[in-house]
């Protein structure tokens, strides 16, 4: 397994990277979010005052899931049980003990959005190439790793 996510500390703070090695885009495969589960074991023991995750890439923060992976979901019961791994793994998240601070540029959708949507606060640059968005409904697809709670939580409703 290669390392998706870089982790630093320095003055009580810590810094996730991601950066999937090997792709363009940063995606939240299976091993990516299981990586990231890793990383919030070690974090919860940290008595730190805060994390920032971003992106090592230069083209933006995350495309969302790797759609490669559904082709492997050959049932209900096993998509299911992704959408819940997925959701445990940001939960997690959003329940640290201390703040947490997203830093988006460029790409921001799907599974991405969402990862974001359970830090305590986002920052995104103001550029015309950063987006942020839930593509994945326009292909029927469900966002099903919380986004459809938090971002009307944080949003409000339309």
């Amino acid at each position: 397994m290669t390392a998706s996510w870089t982790l630093a500390e320095a003055d009580d703070i810590a810094e996730l990277v991601l950066d999937v090695p090997d792709k363009r885009h940063n995606v939240l495969s299976r091993e990516v979010l299981g990586e990231l589960d890793q990383m919030l074991t070690v974090l919860e023991t940290r008595p730190l005052r805060g994390l920032v995750i971003r992106s090592g890439k230069p083209q933006g923060f995350a495309v969302g899931a790797d759609v490669h992976e559904f082709r492997r979901v050959l049932d209900a019961a096993r998509a299911a049980e992704l959408t819940r791994a997925g959701q445990m793994v940001l939960t997690r998240l959003a329940n640290l003990p201390y703040p947490s601070v997203a830093i988006i540029h460029g790409h921001c959708l799907g599974g991405g959005l969402e990862l974001v949507l359970a830090c305590s606060y986002r920052v995104a640059c103001d550029d015309e190439r950063t987006s942020l968005a839930l593509p994945e409904v326009k292909l029927g697809i469900h966002p099903g790793f919380g986004g459809t709670i938090r971002l009307p939580a944080l949003i409000g409703a339309l």
